[in-house]
């Protein structure tokens, strides 16, 4: 459904849209009744404030520069969420996004229901501090020049984790990282329950002196300029 200079204001009574609902440039100011949007949604330059009944995206959600403050009752965004330079402070029931999220410049500083982000989540130069319930990140995980000290019940990093020169002092209930993981630069002192990287491990100018659970490293490890003097548990490198 393309709205893009359109006349419609007011969806009224639709409750779904199958495909694309693009809302570029449109005078809709009102969702209506609507539901579910099967494809991507674009907010973006739109006259929108309000997502109404709106539950589900199975696209990709962009919410750059857009009007929208509160996601309301949605609750899962199929693809990507770009919240880039956006209004919004508050996700409410989001609990699901199915792939890559992007929190740069937003006002959003919890992330409250939410439990998982498919791929990549970007955290760079955002004002998020709280993770909320967030369990899993699939893909990378960038936290350099975030305002995040505490990961909280985040279990999982499916991607590389980007630790060094981040605001980040303790790794919460974090378990394992996938990929690589960049401690250098960082604040971190303790791995505390994190048991495997399954990548390189970067060490480099970090402050860790313990760590902690961990059991494994899959690639290569760098202890060069660290202040780790015994590995531990430490079992396997490469």
């Amino acid at each position: 459904a393309n709205f893009i200079y359109s006349k419609v204001t007011a969806l009224r009574k639709l409750q779904s849209i199958g495909g694309k609902a693009d809302f570029r440039t449109s005078l809709v100011t009102d969702l209506g009744e609507l539901q579910r949007i099967g494809g991507d949604a674009i907010f973006r330059e739109s006259l929108i404030t309000n997502l109404g009944k709106l539950q589900k995206i199975g696209g990709d959600a962009n919410f750059e520069g857009s009007l929208i403050t509160t996601l309301g009752v949605l609750q899962s965004i199929g693809g990507n969420a770009d919240f880039r330079d956006s209004q919004i402070t508050y996700l409410g029931e989001l609990q699901k996004i199915g792939r890559d999220a992007y929190f740069r410049g937003s006002k959003i500083t919890a992330l409250g229901k939410l439990r998982s982000i498919g791929r990549k989540a970007v955290f760079i130069d955002s004002k998020v501090t709280d993770l909320g319930e967030l369990q899993s990140i699939g893909g990378d995980a960038l936290f350099t020049d975030s305002q995040i000290t505490v990961l909280g019940k985040l279990e999982s990093i499916g991607g590389d984790a980007y630790l060094g020169y981040s605001q980040i002092t303790d790794l919460g209930n974090l378990q394992k990282i996938s990929g690589d993981a960049y401690f250098n630069g960082s604040l971190i002192e303790d791995l505390g329950m994190l048991q495997s990287i399954g990548g390189n491990a970067n060490f480099i100018d970090s402050q860790i002196t313990d760590l902690g659970m961990l059991q494994t490293i899959g690639g290569d490890a760098n202890f060069r300029g660290s202040l780790i003097t015994n590995l531990g548990k430490l079992q396997k490198i490469g």
